[in-house]
């Protein structure tokens, strides 16, 4: 999610979205329409449409930076340990040489490499990656983090993502991320590079249910960025959401970014992140990372300011 920088046009509204929306009441699953065939085309508009549904909706952007030291008090008063991430120049300079971003990708995120780059690094890192290593990029679509992590640490990988065909095919797992067709334990490291924010109604937590099932014990799984806010909030382009019925949490605040061009992108505060993560998971450990120099040190249209790590007990 382009959250810090203007939002760049995406390929896609997020890179694999996993949904499994359920109407309220049943288990019969609502499809997921990515590009609306009825869609606001004036952003005024469509404000006006979402705030006839919802009694507080603001025209921003969920800007974190000025409530950085609030939202770390807060982890800390919730039970979340967090800690400096302090990222290394020289570091990242080697991982983006040896991942031949340059040679290999070179139409992958024009508008912002630096940053997904910079997301892939940040996982790798935390993931403490070797030949041993079992990987799955979670809501992968076309990402080269798959590939680049069985070229570089000798890897076991795997892309997975609601657009592939079901079942396991070619290094691809295909399905909902809520429910995957592998079987117990069989991963040790995973990963989500700016996807668990798409994750709509209370697929975010179905979905660290299911981490919990497929990872070994000791396994880890990293969500960079991590969106963190002082308010539980849902960030939407509303020229792509006001026309559908979108499950937004109904703790949530709604903010309409004009131009984003996506339906949903959850920020937690530190008590939500609690409820709807760690909670439901007593069997996993939970870090919070607040991720220091990233703009100074890496690039100036980075964005990433938190990250989360999960460890299987």
């Amino acid at each position: 999610m382009r959250a810090y920088n203007g939002g760049p046009d995406h390929k896609r509204a997020a890179l694999g979205i996993y949904l499994s929306m359920v109407q309220s009441g049943g288990s019969s699953v609502k499809p997921y329409v990515y590009q609306p065939e009825r869609r606001a085309s004036e952003f005024k508009q469509a404000v006006l449409l979402l705030a006839n549904k919802y009694p507080d909706v603001r025209v921003a952007w969920p800007d974190p930076v000025p409530h950085l030291k609030e939202i770390r008090a807060r982890l800390e008063s919730s039970g979340l340990s967090c800690a400096d991430l302090v990222l290394s120049t020289a570091g990242f300079a080697e991982y983006f040489w040896r991942a031949e971003y340059a040679l290999r990708y070179t139409d992958y995120y024009r508008g912002n490499l630096p940053e997904k780059s910079l997301e892939h690094f940040i996982a790798t890192e935390l993931l403490r990656l070797n030949t041993n290593a079992v990987f799955i990029d979670l809501a992968s679509e076309g990402s080269p983090l798959p590939e680049i992590v069985k070229r570089m640490y000798h890897s076991e990988s795997y892309a997975q993502d609601i657009m592939y065909p079901r079942g396991i095919n070619d290094g691809k797992i295909g399905g909902d991320a809520c429910a995957m067709p592998v079987p117990d334990a069989m991963a040790n490291a995973a990963a989500l590079t700016c996807s668990l924010e798409h994750f709509e109604g209370d697929a975010d937590t179905r979905l660290f249910r299911e981490l919990v099932r497929i990872l070994r014990p000791g396994g880890r799984v990293v969500v960079v960025p991590l969106y963190l806010f002082i308010e539980p909030a849902i960030m939407t382009d509303p020229t792509y959401s006001a026309t559908l019925d979108i499950p937004f949490d109904s703790e949530a605040r709604i903010y309409c970014a004009e131009g984003w061009k996506n339906r949903h992108g959850r920020f937690y505060s530190p008590e939500s992140l609690y409820s709807r993560i760690v909670k439901p998971c007593p069997e996993m450990r939970f870090s919070v990372y607040q991720v220091i120099g990233a703009v100074e040190a890496i690039h100036p249209s980075s964005y990433v300011r938190f990250c989360l790590l999960g460890e299987r007990r």
